[in-house]
C-alpha cells in the first residue's frame, strides 16, 4: 500500500447514520457518534467519538446534582468501537470477495456519509449498489462483548468528548481480542482489553404470501 493510499484509509471519518448502519444498537444504547479514522494494519486499528451532553438519560439516576458518565457506558463505548472496526473489516472482505480492492469499501462508507450530510459530491447510484450487495451478503453477525478487563483511570462529565480507540490483536474466527482505550483531551480515562465473540442475529425476511 502507498503513503497516500495508507493515508487515504486513515482518514475514514464516518456520521452517527453510517454508524448505525454497520451497529444494532440504538439511543439511548449506542455509545458511538463518529468513526474517526481506520488503519488496516496489521494490526487493524479503529478511532470513533461520543459527545456526552448534559441531555442524557442516564444523567437522572447518575448523579442526581453532578452530571458523571457512568463507567460501564464508557467500557460499552469502547466495545462498540471494537464492533464498528469487526464490521468495517468485514465490508472489506466482502468488497474483496467480489473481486475490487479492499479501499473500495472505505470509499462506499464514505459516499453513504456524503449522502447523509446532503453533500452535492454524494453518488446515489453507487450508494444503492452497495447498500443492495452489503445486505445481500450480510450474515446477520455481531461482535458481543464475552470477557472484560479493562481499568477506569479517570472521570468523565458531561460537555466533554470521548475518544475511543480499539485495535485487533488477535482474530480466531469466532473468538477476537481487542486492545481499548478511552481518553478524553489526550488523556486516558480507561484502557484495557476485551474479547468479544461472533454471534449470529435475527435478521428480517419477507413476509410469506398466502
Amino acid at each position: 500500500m502507498t503513503n497516500l493510499t495508507r493515508a487515504r484509509a486513515g482518514a475514514l471519518q464516518l456520521g452517527s447514520n453510517v454508524v448505525e448502519l454497520l451497529l444494532p444498537q440504538r439511543r439511548p444504547m449506542l455509545m458511538v457518534d463518529r468513526v474517526e479514522a481506520f488503519e488496516a494494519g496489521p494490526p487493524p486499528t479503529l478511532r470513533a467519538s461520543r459527545h456526552i451532553s448534559a441531555n442524557e438519560i442516564f444523567f437522572a439516576g447518575h448523579f442526581p446534582g453532578m452530571h458523571l458518565w457512568p463507567g460501564c457506558l464508557t467500557i460499552e463505548g469502547m466495545g462498540q468501537t471494537g464492533a464498528l472496526l469487526v464490521a468495517v473489516l468485514a465490508v472489506r472482505e466482502g468488497m474483496v470477495a467480489a473481486g475490487e480492492d479492499a479501499d473500495r469499501a472505505l470509499d462506499a462508507l464514505r459516499n453513504l456519509d456524503l449522502g447523509y450530510r446532503m453533500h452535492p459530491g454524494y453518488r446515489p447510484d453507487d450508494a444503492a449498489r452497495f447498500l443492495a450487495a452489503f445486505r445481500v451478503h450480510a450474515d446477520g453477525s455481531v461482535a458481543a462483548g464475552a470477557a472484560v478487563d479493562v481499568k477506569l483511570t479517570g472521570p468523565v462529565f458531561a460537555g466533554q468528548r470521548l475518544d475511543y480507540r480499539a485495535t485487533l490483536v488477535r482474530d480466531l474466527g469466532e473468538m477476537m481480542r481487542f486492545e481499548v482505550e478511552a481518553s478524553v483531551d489526550g488523556k486516558t480515562v480507561a484502557a484495557g482489553t476485551m474479547t468479544g465473540v461472533r454471534l449470529r442475529r435475527p435478521t428480517a425476511s419477507p413476509p410469506v404470501e398466502p
